[in-house]
């Protein structure tokens, strides 16, 4: 049985140097080729559903660096932080993935919650826990540094349909450490039916690689049969998603989620609660999406030179043996290598292997997930970021993505993303692109100075030769949260970028009150004396006069 002997996201191949699509009496879905078996040749996946079945793992190592790759100089695995095992001085550190599983107490953390789904009228369907995988690696928790313990992916069910959910979170932590080294969190969701059959439980072991030293790695064949995760005896075969099914997930979480998301959701949205005691309640919903799977091999001896410089010995994925990571002769090497799907080397990897790949999809499938961003936040960004928690997330249907949040150009003062996918489908049709950018509102109107009147936004896709590409664009605030979505765009890698924009706000103009005209005094009456003859009047008046025969006095 070939085995993956490694810490990359991997999976899925294809038999033919120039094929590209999937037969149409293939399950796309649940798909998989089985693995070369013959020397000398080199393939590509970007699938990265093997990361669901993958067991828990605590491992003690001696560092090259503290960094989120599970390599060192010596491994060994451990089932918990006093393991007798793992007690060697020349071990300075820990490693951990750890599975989480249904909260069993109002307490207990780093854990589900609950998970179900929203109908179309807003109310909420609770799935129902079974139970956790029976597989190995699990650890115990050491709630004083924050270490959480390492369970198996679980099975849930609403109404008749079985879901399998792979959440948790990754860390190190040296042996002196008071807090672990929280790297983030992630969460799977799909659909599946449990299958008996030839299936066996993945064995995690340490792997020694040429000039990388050891690197975990888990035994992941019934992958290619289409299982979510697999039992001894029993698989958890993937189904589809309904596409206008939304789904939610709440994580209690001892350490926060911090910084960006990036997933596989359509129209997702966030609400974070932070506790007293600095712990977090995560709720993630939307919808899920469906992407391209770009699987293919070529003959090493005919493979382009853009693509036998990116594969030097010792390269890890998939392989026929363990030998095929440890011998220099690359013409006699097999192994499937696993795009990073993030970051500049997964898009160069992916303009690398298209041309080969005539620019098609081997197979679609739908996902619903979303992990932490490893990579630093923009320092404009951070500097933005007041209270801490989730700033923002990214969410894309494409193959290959930017590993960062996207990168903020102070010149213009738009947020940039790069997405990559082949031109085309599975089927030969073009492939239509979706791109959704969530950023805390707050941050938002930090980052560009602005009141808190409504933001618009401008939003342009470009190809990598810089060619306009058409797109539809939406832009809401809702609870707290940007949400900019784009979404009919063409592929392979087009640039997106987002300009948040916001109307000057018009002064009030007070009006200059008309002055009042000044009041007119009223005449002063006056007083006269008329006589005519012996007989004397007096008349008064504004303009007094004698009466006739009168003569003033």
């Amino acid at each position: 049985m070939s085995k993956k002997f490694a810490s990359l996201i991997v999976i899925a191949a294809l038999c033919l140097t120039s094929f590209a699509g999937a037969s149409a009496a293939i399950d796309e879905e649940s798909y998989y080729p089985l693995a070369l078996d013959e020397p000398g040749w080199i393939g590509i996946t970007t699938d990265s559903v093997d990361d669901s079945g993958k067991p828990s793992a605590l491992t003690a190592q001696k560092f090259y660096s503290y960094s989120s790759e599970p390599m060192g100089q010596k491994m060994v695995l451990c089932k918990s932080v006093s393991d007798p095992e793992c007690a060697s001085s020349e071990l300075t550190g820990f490693q951990y993935t750890a599975q989480f599983s249904l909260c069993k107490s109002a307490q207990e953390q780093d854990c589900i919650e609950k998970f179900g789904q929203v109908n179309g009228d807003g109310t909420f369907t609770a799935g129902a826990y079974v139970r956790d995988a029976k597989m190995g690696g699990a650890f115990d928790a050491n709630p004083a540094i924050g270490l959480p313990a390492g369970h198996a992916p679980n099975i849930w069910t609403i109404g008749d349909q079985k879901f399998a959910i792979s959440a948790g979170a990754e860390g190190n932590f040296g042996k002196n450490d008071s807090r672990v080294n929280t790297f983030g969190i992630y969460a799977m969701i799909q659909p599946i039916t449990e299958v008996a059959g030839s299936f066996n439980a993945p064995d995690m072991r340490i792997v020694e690689r040429t000039g990388s030293g050891q690197s975990r790695g888990w035994g992941s064949g019934d992958v290619q049969k289409g299982c979510q995760f697999s039992e001894d005896g029993n698989c958890a075969l993937r189904k589809s998603f309904n596409l206008e099914n939304k789904y939610s997930i709440t994580l209690r979480l001892s350490t926060p989620a911090k910084g960006w998301l990036h997933g596989r959701i359509n129209n997702a949205e966030i609400s974070m609660v932070s506790n007293a005691d600095k712990s977090q309640v995560l709720t993630i919903t939307g919808k899920p999406l469906q992407l391209p799977i770009v699987n293919g091999w070529v003959k090493w001896s005919a493979a382009p030179e853009t693509i036998k410089s990116r594969y030097p010995a010792g390269y890890g994925g998939y392989a026929r043996t363990s030998s095929d990571f440890t011998t220099t002769d690359l013409a006699t090497r097999t192994i499937r290598v696993n795009s990073d799907i993030s970051g500049q080397r997964a898009i160069d990897e992916m303009n690398a292997w298209l041309p080969v790949l005539s620019d098609k999809a081997f197979n679609m499938k739908t996902l619903w997930q979303f992990a932490t961003i490893r990579s630093p936040m923009p320092s404009e960004v951070a500097a933005c970021d007041k209270s801490g928690g989730v700033v923002g997330t990214v969410g894309t249907n494409a193959s290959v993505y930017s590993d960062g949040p996207p990168s903020f150009d102070k010149t213009d003062g738009a947020m940039n993303y790069t997405v990559g996918a082949p031109h085309f489908d599975s089927k030969g049709s073009v492939f239509g692109g979706y791109y959704q950018l969530i950023l805390r509102a707050d941050v938002a109107r930090c980052m560009y100075g602005f009141t808190n009147a409504p933001i618009s936004a401008k939003v342009a896709v470009a190809s990598s030769d810089g060619t306009p590409r058409v797109a539809v664009t939406t832009l809401n605030e809702k609870n707290g949260w940007l949400s900019l979505t784009a979404t009919g765009f063409e592929f392979s890698t087009p640039k997106i970028a987002v300009q948040l924009k916001q109307e000057a706000v018009k002064p009030v103009v007070t009006p200059t009150p008309t002055p009042s005209a000044a009041p007119i005094a009223a005449p002063k009456a006056l007083t006269i004396t008329c006589v005519k003859g012996k007989i004397t009047k007096k008349v008064s008046g504004t303009k007094p006069t004698c009466p006739s025969g009168y003569k003033k006095k």
